[in-house]
This record gives structure tokens, sequence and C-alpha cells, in this order.
């Protein structure tokens, strides 16, 4: 009988009805070749979620008639809706970027960073608010309140498909913290690097993290100017 009822059960599942289907493809910053990392991709009609990856390539389960939402901070929200011809082959999604009205100064007590961050935290909280709630720390630097996400504590052995998606979601936050206490446009404006000099610059000579976290406005001016002279006897050899 036992065997009988999972023979029954393998034939059910073998059916084209309870095949499971993807959609994939890459996710595009509109009118460009530019990818996105770490697009948020909810299946509202099946509940399901995913990010798109490093190079922007997203894979979600998925049928005729799903609702698919792509959403990312600073982009306009894409919904679009599955049918069989988007499945025959890799999809594309063009996302819109939002027109940037806020110049990089401080909005009442948080930077643009900062408001970002909060953002980012809102838009991935199906990742973030999944079991126990993380723990949001904030911590004072030279430009103040840094946002630091707690995100292990307690972490769930179930899930660890999530739990990698943190990991990779706290390496990105780090990232965008760097790029905040050590932008290119401020580099640019100290060294009067430019273009190809600058990219080599910022590449070389990146501040850590932890670095960052702990420095105060001026300790970054300086770490720039040393790293420049540095640069510059660098290229006089080269």
């Amino acid at each position: 009988m036992r065997y009988t009822s999972f023979l029954i059960a393998l034939m059910l599942f073998s059916c084209p009805g309870f095949a499971q289907h993807f959609l994939t493809g890459k996710v595009l910053k509109e009118d460009s070749k530019e990818f996105l990392v770490s697009v948020s991709i909810e299946n509202k009609t099946q509940r399901r979620h995913d990010l798109s990856d490093e190079r922007g390539n997203y894979r979600i389960q998925s049928t005729q008639g799903d609702v698919l939402i792509f959403s990312h901070v600073g982009y306009w929200s894409d919904t679009i809706v599955v049918d069989t011809s988007m499945q025959a082959g890799d999809y594309p999604v063009y996302m819109e970027p939002k027109a940037q009205t806020l110049k990089a100064v401080e909005v009442g007590s948080l930077s643009n960073y900062q408001l970002d961050s909060m953002a980012r935290r809102e838009e991935y909280s199906w990742v973030y608010g999944h079991g126990n709630p993380p723990r949001l720390e904030h911590k004072r630097t030279g430009d103040g309140v840094g946002i630091n996400l707690d995100l292990f504590r307690n972490a769930s052995k179930e899930d660890k498909d999530r739990e990698k998606l943190k990991k990779r979601l706290i390496r990105e936050e780090e990232e965008y913290y760097v790029d905040f206490r050590c932008s290119k446009e401020f580099v640019s404006r100290l060294t009067k690097l430019k273009g190809d000099s600058l990219q080599q610059f910022m590449m070389h000579f990146r501040p850590t993290y932890d670095y960052c976290r702990k420095a105060a406005n001026v300790d970054i001016l300086v770490f720039v100017n040393d790293s420049f002279k540095k640069f510059m006897k660098r290229e006089e050899q080269n």
C-alpha cells in the first residue's frame, strides 16, 4: 500500500502542472548596460522573494499569471505579470532611476547616506525581519549617526539561504558606508585626480570599513593626502 501511494505521488509531481517554473534574466538600469545588484524581487502571488546577484542576474520561481515586483533603493519599482513567453529564455528587466533631488548634505540629524541606509533596511525587511528582529545599533562618528546592523544574533539554522543574503547585504552596506566617508567626489576635489587616474587611486587606496567607522573627518582627509603622495610616487616610478 505504501509503495502504491509513493508511485501515485511520484506520478502526480511528475505532471506538467506540478513542475517548477522559474523566471530568469538580468536587472539593468534603464537605457544602459549597467546591471543592478541586490534588487529585491517579490513574487506577490506565491509570496516568494529573491535578490539579483553580483552580476545583476535573478532567478525566481513563478508561473503564468504571477505578479512580480522588482524594487531597489533609488529606483522606481517595476511590476510585471508573468506569461509563458517570458519563461522561454532570459527576460531582462530595466529599472528607471529616481531623480536625485537631495544634495549630499545633512537632513536634520541624518545624512543622505543614513537615510538611504534606512531605506535599504526597509526595502529588504523580508530578509532582515525573518525570525528574531535584528538589533539596529546607532554608532556616532565624525559625521553623525552611522547604522550598524547586528543581523547574526540568534540566526536560524533552518534558513541558510536567507542568512547568506543577510551577510551579502551587510557586506554591501559596509561598502556603501566607505563610499560615503571617502567618496570619489571628495577625493577628486582634494587631489584634482580625474578619469582613469582617479579610478586607479580609488582602487588601490580605498580605506577599510573598520577604519572609516573609527575615523573622524580630519582623519579621512589625512588618509587621502598621505595616500595621494604614495600614489604620485608610484606613478613617477612607472
